[in-house]
C-alpha cells in the first residue's frame, strides 16, 4: 500500500528519548542506587502516560504529573524518593532535553517523504508548550509545516483519544487506512490510529510487552533503520 500521508509521534520514535533519561539517572540518582536504567526508562513511560491521564482529568497538577511519573517509577524498585528530589530528577531531564537531535535514519527518512512530496504531520502527546519546543529544537520544521504539528495538550485530550488523529485529518484533508501512523507506544500510537481506521507501524525500539487489546499494527520494526527503511517502502507503487 502506497501511503496517501504519513503521521508521525515524536519521542522516542524520531529521537532517542532515553538519552536524556540516562544523562539525568546518572547526575542525580547514579551514585545512589545502583538500578537498570534501561528497565526503568520503559517503566518511566508507562507511569508518565498514567499521570498524563490524571493531569488531564483535572484530578493533579503539571507540577504533581512531573512528580509522581519519577516516583512510581523509582517506587517499582523498592526507592522512594522525596518531592524536592523527584523535581531535581526533572530540571535534570528537562536540561538534558535541550541537547536532544533526530536519529540520522529519521533524517534520511523524513527526507525521503519529503522529495515523494507526501503530506506529513505530528501529533505528539504532552503539554503544548514542551512538545513544540521540542520540535523546535529537532529541527521539524524542515519537513513539517507548523499548522500540521499536533500537541495533544492543546485539545485536552491525549492519544489514543480519538481527538488528536481527527484533528488531523481535518488538517490533511483525508482519512482511512491510506494515513499510517508511525510510533513507538502501543497503547497510545497503535491503538489510538486502528480506532480511527488508519494503518499502524509500530516501532518497539525497547521490545515492549504487547498488551492485550483488539487493536494490531500493520507492520512492526524494532529499530530507526528498519522504521526507515518501511516509511520508504510506503512511498512506492508496489512492483
Amino acid at each position: 500500500m502506497v501511503a496517501k500521508a504519513l503521521v508521525f509521534d515524536v519521542d522516542d520514535t524520531l529521537y532517542d528519548l532515553a538519552g536524556p533519561y540516562r544523562v539525568a539517572y546518572a547526575e542525580v540518582f547514579g551514585s545512589r542506587y545502583d538500578l537498570p536504567v534501561e528497565e526503568l526508562f520503559k517503566v518511566s513511560r508507562v507511569h508518565s502516560d498514567e499521570a498524563l491521564e490524571l493531569l488531564t482529568a483535572g484530578k493533579i497538577s503539571e507540577e504533581d504529573h512531573k512528580v509522581l511519573r519519577v516516583q512510581w517509577t523509582l517506587a517499582d524498585w523498592g526507592v522512594h524518593v522525596s518531592r524536592e528530589e523527584a523535581l531535581v530528577f526533572q530540571e535534570a531531564y528537562a536540561r538534558a532535553q535541550r541537547h536532544i537531535a533526530l536519529y540520522p535514519e529519521a533524517v534520511e527518512m523524513l527526507d525521503a517523504c519529503a522529495s515523494a512530496s507526501v503530506p506529513l504531520g505530528i501529533i505528539s502527546n504532552g503539554d503544548a508548550a514542551h512538545q513544540f519546543g521540542k520540535m523546535r529544537l529537532l529541527g521539524l520544521e524542515r519537513w513539517f509545516a507548523r499548522s500540521h504539528m499536533v500537541a495533544s495538550g492543546e485539545l485536552g485530550a491525549h492519544k489514543p483519544a480519538t481527538a488528536p488523529f481527527m484533528a488531523m485529518e481535518r488538517l490533511l484533508g483525508a482519512s482511512g487506512a491510506g494515513i499510517w501512523y508511525v510510533g513507538d507506544t502501543y497503547e497510545t500510537d497503535v491503538v489510538g490510529a486502528k480506532r480511527v481506521g488508519w494503518s499502524s507501524l509500530w516501532l518497539d525500539i525497547r521490545g515492549r510487552e504487547v498488551p492485550s487489546v483488539p487493536e494490531s499494527p500493520d507492520v512492526v520494526v524494532h529499530s530507526p533503520r528498519e522504521m526507515c527503511d518501511a516509511v520508504k517502502s510506503l512511498l512506492r507503487p508496489c512492483a
